[in-house]
Protein backbone atom coordinates (compact mmCIF):
# COMPACT_ATOMS: atom_id res chain seq x y z
CA UNK A 1 0.00 0.00 0.00
CA UNK A 2 1.24 3.52 -1.22
CA UNK A 3 1.70 5.93 2.00
CA UNK A 4 0.38 8.95 2.07
CA UNK A 5 2.07 12.39 0.17
CA UNK A 6 3.44 14.67 2.56
CA UNK A 7 5.02 18.07 2.23
CA UNK A 8 7.93 19.83 4.04
CA UNK A 9 9.74 23.22 4.35
CA UNK A 10 11.49 25.46 5.65
CA UNK A 11 13.88 28.39 5.69
CA UNK A 12 16.59 26.76 3.33
CA UNK A 13 16.51 23.55 1.29
CA UNK A 14 19.95 22.38 1.02
CA UNK A 15 20.00 19.96 -2.10
CA UNK A 16 23.62 18.39 -1.49
CA UNK A 17 25.23 21.63 -3.42
CA UNK A 18 23.11 24.61 -2.92
CA UNK A 19 21.04 26.06 -0.63
CA UNK A 20 17.21 26.62 -2.29
CA UNK A 21 14.68 29.28 -1.01
CA UNK A 22 10.79 29.30 -1.69
CA UNK A 23 10.78 25.16 -2.34
CA UNK A 24 9.00 22.33 -1.32
CA UNK A 25 10.06 19.06 -0.88
CA UNK A 26 7.14 15.97 -1.90
CA UNK A 27 7.75 12.51 0.01
CA UNK A 28 6.16 9.19 0.06
CA UNK A 29 6.94 5.94 0.25
CA UNK A 30 10.67 6.92 1.86
CA UNK A 31 11.74 8.58 -1.18
CA UNK A 32 11.43 11.75 -2.55
CA UNK A 33 8.68 12.59 -5.23
CA UNK A 34 10.02 15.85 -5.99
CA UNK A 35 10.75 19.72 -5.35
CA UNK A 36 8.87 22.22 -6.03
CA UNK A 37 8.60 26.15 -5.84
CA UNK A 38 6.38 27.24 -2.86
CA UNK A 39 3.77 28.62 -5.37
CA UNK A 40 3.17 25.57 -7.15
CA UNK A 41 1.21 23.69 -3.95
CA UNK A 42 -2.09 24.49 -4.09
CA UNK A 43 -2.79 22.63 -0.82
CA UNK A 44 -0.76 23.73 2.35
CA UNK A 45 -2.86 22.56 4.85
CA UNK A 46 -0.56 19.41 5.31
CA UNK A 47 2.68 21.59 4.85
CA UNK A 48 4.87 21.42 7.74
CA UNK A 49 7.31 24.00 8.12
CA UNK A 50 10.47 23.46 9.93
CA UNK A 51 10.70 27.78 9.86
CA UNK A 52 14.37 28.78 10.50
CA UNK A 53 15.86 25.70 9.76
CA UNK A 54 17.66 24.50 6.72
CA UNK A 55 15.99 20.85 5.58
CA UNK A 56 19.39 18.93 3.97
CA UNK A 57 20.20 15.45 3.63
CA UNK A 58 21.32 13.48 6.75
CA UNK A 59 24.89 13.60 7.38
CA UNK A 60 27.01 10.84 6.77
CA UNK A 61 29.87 10.09 8.68
CA UNK A 62 32.75 7.36 7.13
CA UNK A 63 34.30 7.15 10.50
CA UNK A 64 32.66 6.27 13.77
CA UNK A 65 34.36 4.17 16.40
CA UNK A 66 31.50 4.42 18.89
CA UNK A 67 29.33 6.92 20.70
CA UNK A 68 26.00 6.66 23.14
CA UNK A 69 28.27 4.97 26.11
CA UNK A 70 29.49 1.96 23.31
CA UNK A 71 32.57 0.91 21.30
CA UNK A 72 32.52 -1.23 18.12
CA UNK A 73 36.14 -2.75 19.44
CA UNK A 74 34.67 -3.35 22.65
CA UNK A 75 32.02 -5.17 21.42
CA UNK A 76 31.54 -5.89 17.77
CA UNK A 77 27.92 -6.94 17.95
CA UNK A 78 24.60 -6.24 16.09
CA UNK A 79 23.25 -4.28 18.98
CA UNK A 80 26.35 -1.86 19.46
CA UNK A 81 25.54 -1.14 15.55
CA UNK A 82 21.91 -0.18 16.80
CA UNK A 83 23.08 1.91 19.69
CA UNK A 84 25.56 3.85 17.48
CA UNK A 85 22.70 4.67 15.15
CA UNK A 86 20.49 5.73 17.27
CA UNK A 87 22.16 8.18 18.87
CA UNK A 88 23.65 9.43 15.35
CA UNK A 89 20.11 10.42 14.81
CA UNK A 90 19.58 12.58 17.62
CA UNK A 91 22.32 14.48 16.42
CA UNK A 92 21.21 14.45 12.62
CA UNK A 93 23.93 11.67 11.28
CA UNK A 94 21.38 9.36 9.20
CA UNK A 95 24.39 7.12 7.59
CA UNK A 96 27.72 6.08 9.10
CA UNK A 97 30.64 3.81 8.53
CA UNK A 98 30.98 1.18 12.18
CA UNK A 99 34.64 1.77 12.79
CA UNK A 100 37.05 -0.79 13.89
CA UNK A 101 40.60 0.13 15.29
CA UNK A 102 43.64 -1.70 15.08
CA UNK A 103 42.81 -5.16 16.71
CA UNK A 104 43.34 -8.99 16.31
CA UNK A 105 42.73 -9.61 12.34
CA UNK A 106 40.35 -12.40 13.20
CA UNK A 107 37.81 -9.32 14.72
CA UNK A 108 38.04 -7.78 11.39
CA UNK A 109 36.38 -10.44 10.19
CA UNK A 110 33.85 -10.65 12.97
CA UNK A 111 32.78 -7.05 12.03
CA UNK A 112 32.66 -8.05 8.55
CA UNK A 113 29.97 -10.58 9.87
CA UNK A 114 27.71 -8.84 11.80
CA UNK A 115 27.75 -5.77 9.00
CA UNK A 116 26.48 -8.61 6.56
CA UNK A 117 24.27 -9.69 9.22
CA UNK A 118 23.05 -5.64 9.57
CA UNK A 119 22.58 -6.13 5.91
CA UNK A 120 20.17 -8.77 5.58
CA UNK A 121 18.31 -7.78 8.42
CA UNK A 122 17.62 -4.08 7.50
CA UNK A 123 19.53 -3.43 3.34
CA UNK A 124 21.69 -0.51 2.56
CA UNK A 125 18.32 2.00 3.55
CA UNK A 126 18.99 2.20 8.04
CA UNK A 127 22.17 3.48 9.53
CA UNK A 128 25.07 1.36 8.09
CA UNK A 129 26.51 2.16 5.30
CA UNK A 130 29.48 -0.57 5.29
CA UNK A 131 32.52 -0.63 7.37
CA UNK A 132 35.78 1.02 8.09
CA UNK A 133 38.58 -1.30 9.12
CA UNK A 134 41.23 1.06 10.17
CA UNK A 135 44.24 -1.21 10.63
CA UNK A 136 45.43 -3.47 11.61
CA UNK A 137 47.91 -2.68 8.68
CA UNK A 138 49.36 0.54 9.76
CA UNK A 139 52.47 2.15 10.77
CA UNK A 140 54.02 1.69 14.35
CA UNK A 141 55.93 5.03 14.22
CA UNK A 142 52.29 6.55 13.25
CA UNK A 143 50.10 4.63 15.07
CA UNK A 144 48.54 7.16 17.58
CA UNK A 145 46.47 5.49 20.30
CA UNK A 146 46.03 1.95 18.06
CA UNK A 147 48.02 -0.39 20.23
CA UNK A 148 51.28 -1.98 18.85
CA UNK A 149 51.41 -5.77 19.59
CA UNK A 150 48.34 -6.13 16.59
CA UNK A 151 50.10 -3.51 14.08
CA UNK A 152 50.99 -6.35 11.30
CA UNK A 153 51.41 -5.62 7.53
CA UNK A 154 49.01 -8.02 5.26
CA UNK A 155 49.27 -11.06 3.28
CA UNK A 156 47.56 -11.83 0.34
CA UNK A 157 45.51 -14.64 1.77
CA UNK A 158 44.30 -11.88 4.87
CA UNK A 159 43.20 -9.56 2.28
CA UNK A 160 41.42 -12.33 0.32
CA UNK A 161 39.30 -13.26 3.02
CA UNK A 162 38.07 -9.21 2.94
CA UNK A 163 37.68 -8.57 -0.49
CA UNK A 164 33.93 -11.14 -0.60
CA UNK A 165 32.40 -8.94 1.71
CA UNK A 166 33.09 -5.48 -0.95
CA UNK A 167 30.08 -7.76 -3.26
CA UNK A 168 27.37 -7.07 -0.22
CA UNK A 169 28.32 -3.62 1.25
CA UNK A 170 31.03 -0.72 0.74
CA UNK A 171 34.72 -1.34 2.06
CA UNK A 172 36.70 1.15 3.72
CA UNK A 173 40.47 0.03 4.88
CA UNK A 174 42.90 2.19 5.81
CA UNK A 175 46.45 1.05 5.27
CA UNK A 176 49.63 2.04 5.54
CA UNK A 177 51.33 2.68 2.24
CA UNK A 178 54.51 1.75 3.23
CA UNK A 179 53.25 -1.36 4.69
CA UNK A 180 51.22 -2.66 1.60
CA UNK A 181 52.49 -3.48 -1.43
CA UNK A 182 51.21 -1.77 -4.75
CA UNK A 183 49.81 -5.00 -6.29
CA UNK A 184 47.99 -5.02 -2.98
CA UNK A 185 46.10 -1.45 -3.17
CA UNK A 186 45.54 -3.09 -6.75
CA UNK A 187 43.92 -6.22 -6.22
CA UNK A 188 41.81 -4.45 -2.91
CA UNK A 189 40.64 -1.43 -5.75
CA UNK A 190 39.92 -3.75 -7.75
CA UNK A 191 37.65 -5.70 -6.25
CA UNK A 192 35.41 -2.12 -4.80
CA UNK A 193 37.39 -1.51 -1.75
CA UNK A 194 37.79 1.98 -1.11
CA UNK A 195 41.75 2.33 -0.18
CA UNK A 196 42.20 5.28 2.65
CA UNK A 197 46.40 5.52 3.27
CA UNK A 198 46.54 6.51 7.34
CA UNK A 199 48.84 6.18 10.16
CA UNK A 200 51.56 6.09 7.46
CA UNK A 201 55.02 7.28 7.44
CA UNK A 202 55.27 6.96 3.97
CA UNK A 203 57.75 9.49 1.50
CA UNK A 204 55.90 11.40 -1.05
CA UNK A 205 57.12 8.75 -3.63
CA UNK A 206 55.62 5.79 -1.77
CA UNK A 207 52.41 7.75 -1.43
CA UNK A 208 52.00 8.82 -4.84
CA UNK A 209 52.81 5.26 -6.04
CA UNK A 210 49.61 4.12 -3.71
CA UNK A 211 47.37 6.64 -5.03
CA UNK A 212 48.39 5.40 -8.98
CA UNK A 213 47.56 2.06 -7.91
CA UNK A 214 43.67 2.75 -6.66
CA UNK A 215 44.26 4.17 -3.44
CA UNK A 216 40.96 6.73 -2.98
CA UNK A 217 41.47 8.57 0.14
CA UNK A 218 43.03 9.44 3.25
CA UNK A 219 42.33 9.04 6.97
CA UNK A 220 41.71 11.83 9.08
CA UNK A 221 43.89 14.41 6.98
CA UNK A 222 47.25 15.64 8.83
CA UNK A 223 46.64 13.47 12.09
CA UNK A 224 49.10 10.20 12.27
CA UNK A 225 50.74 10.83 8.99
CA UNK A 226 54.00 12.27 7.89
CA UNK A 227 54.13 15.95 7.60
CA UNK A 228 55.34 17.98 4.45
CA UNK A 229 58.49 20.04 4.42
CA UNK A 230 60.66 22.04 2.12
CA UNK A 231 62.43 18.95 0.38
CA UNK A 232 60.39 16.16 2.23
CA UNK A 233 56.41 16.81 1.12
CA UNK A 234 55.23 13.09 2.70
CA UNK A 235 52.28 11.65 2.37
CA UNK A 236 50.30 15.28 3.38
CA UNK A 237 52.51 16.43 0.16
CA UNK A 238 51.30 13.48 -1.98
CA UNK A 239 47.44 14.30 -1.07
CA UNK A 240 48.05 17.89 -2.71
CA UNK A 241 49.50 16.83 -5.80
CA UNK A 242 46.69 13.96 -6.44
CA UNK A 243 43.09 14.14 -7.23
CA UNK A 244 42.05 12.57 -3.79
CA UNK A 245 39.40 12.46 -1.26
CA UNK A 246 40.55 13.41 2.30
CA UNK A 247 38.96 13.30 5.72
CA UNK A 248 38.51 15.71 8.09
CA UNK A 249 38.33 16.11 11.72
CA UNK A 250 36.52 19.55 12.45
CA UNK A 251 36.73 19.39 16.21
CA UNK A 252 39.33 22.46 16.76
CA UNK A 253 41.76 20.05 18.22
CA UNK A 254 42.68 17.42 15.36
CA UNK A 255 42.89 20.19 13.10
CA UNK A 256 43.74 23.39 13.18
CA UNK A 257 41.17 26.35 11.45
CA UNK A 258 43.69 27.63 9.19
CA UNK A 259 44.24 24.18 7.77
CA UNK A 260 40.78 23.50 7.47
CA UNK A 261 40.32 26.32 5.57
CA UNK A 262 43.44 25.82 3.33
CA UNK A 263 41.99 22.38 2.47
CA UNK A 264 39.21 23.52 1.69
CA UNK A 265 40.11 26.00 -0.63
CA UNK A 266 42.78 23.85 -2.51
CA UNK A 267 40.42 20.41 -2.61
CA UNK A 268 36.71 22.00 -2.25
CA UNK A 269 35.13 18.72 -4.06
CA UNK A 270 37.49 16.05 -2.13
CA UNK A 271 37.04 17.19 1.52
CA UNK A 272 34.57 14.92 3.34
CA UNK A 273 34.22 15.75 7.08
CA UNK A 274 34.43 13.00 9.86
CA UNK A 275 33.83 12.90 14.02
CA UNK A 276 36.63 9.65 14.72
CA UNK A 277 33.83 9.45 17.38
CA UNK A 278 34.39 7.42 20.40
CA UNK A 279 32.39 5.72 23.34
CA UNK A 280 31.21 9.36 25.29
CA UNK A 281 30.10 10.97 22.90
CA UNK A 282 26.55 11.70 23.13
CA UNK A 283 26.55 10.81 26.70
CA UNK A 284 27.93 12.98 29.92
CA UNK A 285 31.02 9.51 30.38
CA UNK A 286 34.00 11.23 31.70
CA UNK A 287 35.86 8.02 31.51
CA UNK A 288 36.04 4.75 29.24
CA UNK A 289 38.74 2.25 27.93
CA UNK A 290 39.64 2.68 24.43
CA UNK A 291 42.43 0.64 22.56
CA UNK A 292 43.43 -1.09 26.02
CA UNK A 293 43.48 1.70 27.53
CA UNK A 294 41.92 4.16 30.32
CA UNK A 295 40.91 7.49 28.54
CA UNK A 296 39.84 10.55 29.93
CA UNK A 297 37.39 13.43 28.63
CA UNK A 298 38.89 16.17 29.47
CA UNK A 299 37.84 19.71 27.88
CA UNK A 300 35.92 18.34 25.46
CA UNK A 301 39.56 15.86 24.46
CA UNK A 302 39.51 12.37 24.82
CA UNK A 303 42.72 11.70 26.17
CA UNK A 304 45.01 8.88 27.97
CA UNK A 305 47.51 9.62 31.08
CA UNK A 306 49.95 10.84 28.24
CA UNK A 307 47.78 13.35 26.67
CA UNK A 308 48.13 11.31 23.60
CA UNK A 309 44.31 11.94 21.73
CA UNK A 310 42.08 8.47 21.48
CA UNK A 311 39.42 9.16 18.58
CA UNK A 312 37.19 12.59 19.39
CA UNK A 313 34.17 13.66 21.46
CA UNK A 314 32.46 15.21 18.72
CA UNK A 315 29.13 14.90 16.27
CA UNK A 316 28.78 15.96 13.01
CA UNK A 317 26.33 18.87 13.44
CA UNK A 318 29.27 20.14 15.88
CA UNK A 319 31.66 19.78 13.08
CA UNK A 320 29.22 22.10 10.67
CA UNK A 321 29.05 24.33 13.65
CA UNK A 322 32.50 24.79 13.86
CA UNK A 323 33.25 24.64 10.10
CA UNK A 324 31.08 27.82 9.69
CA UNK A 325 31.57 29.60 13.10
CA UNK A 326 35.32 29.05 13.76
CA UNK A 327 36.72 28.39 10.78
CA UNK A 328 34.77 30.80 8.75
CA UNK A 329 33.02 27.95 5.80
CA UNK A 330 30.26 28.93 4.28
CA UNK A 331 27.25 26.28 5.41
CA UNK A 332 26.38 25.15 1.61
CA UNK A 333 29.81 23.76 1.73
CA UNK A 334 30.08 22.27 5.24
CA UNK A 335 27.13 20.57 4.93
CA UNK A 336 28.70 19.32 1.28
CA UNK A 337 31.23 17.85 2.93
CA UNK A 338 28.94 16.24 5.07
CA UNK A 339 26.36 14.68 2.97
CA UNK A 340 27.40 14.42 -0.72
CA UNK A 341 31.12 14.06 -0.92
CA UNK A 342 31.31 11.20 0.95
CA UNK A 343 28.34 9.86 -0.59
CA UNK A 344 30.52 10.22 -3.89
CA UNK A 345 33.38 8.44 -2.06
CA UNK A 346 31.13 5.30 -0.99
CA UNK A 347 29.86 5.75 -4.78
CA UNK A 348 26.08 5.72 -3.18
CA UNK A 349 25.22 9.09 -4.52
CA UNK A 350 23.00 8.08 -6.99
CA UNK A 351 20.78 7.46 -3.59
CA UNK A 352 21.69 9.89 -0.65
CA UNK A 353 23.45 12.72 -0.55
CA UNK A 354 21.04 14.80 -2.36
CA UNK A 355 17.61 16.44 -2.26
CA UNK A 356 16.09 15.52 -5.57
CA UNK A 357 13.17 13.62 -7.16
CA UNK A 358 14.02 9.85 -6.69
CA UNK A 359 16.00 9.93 -3.94
CA UNK A 360 15.64 8.46 -0.14
CA UNK A 361 14.12 10.34 1.90
CA UNK A 362 16.95 10.44 4.66
CA UNK A 363 16.68 14.35 5.62
CA UNK A 364 17.34 16.47 8.49
CA UNK A 365 15.76 19.53 9.42
CA UNK A 366 18.78 22.04 11.15
CA UNK A 367 18.54 24.90 13.46
CA UNK A 368 20.02 27.90 11.95
CA UNK A 369 20.02 28.89 15.46
CA UNK A 370 22.18 26.26 17.44
CA UNK A 371 22.93 23.86 14.57
CA UNK A 372 20.41 21.63 16.55
CA UNK A 373 18.81 18.41 14.29
CA UNK A 374 15.60 16.72 13.83
CA UNK A 375 14.47 14.31 11.54
CA UNK A 376 12.01 15.37 8.71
Amino acid sequence: MSSEMRSITAKYIFDGVNLLTNKIILLADNQIVDVIDSDKLYDKSQLKDFGDSVISPGMLDLQLNGCGGVLFNADISIETLETMHQTNLKFGTTGFLPTLITADFNDSITALEVVKEWFKQYGNTRGVLGIHLEGPFLSKEKRGIHPEEFIIKPTDEMLAKVVPYAKLFPIKMTMAAENVKPEQIEFLAKHGIIVSIGHSNASYEVAENAFKHGAKTVTHMFNAMSGMTGRNPGLIGAVLANPVYLGLIVDMLHVDKANVRLMTSLKPTSVYLVTDAVTPTGTDMTEFDFAGKHLYVRDGKCVDDAGTLGGAYLTMNEAIENCVEKCGLSLEQSLTMATLIPAQLLGVDDQIGRIAKGYRSDLIAMNLNNYSCKLV
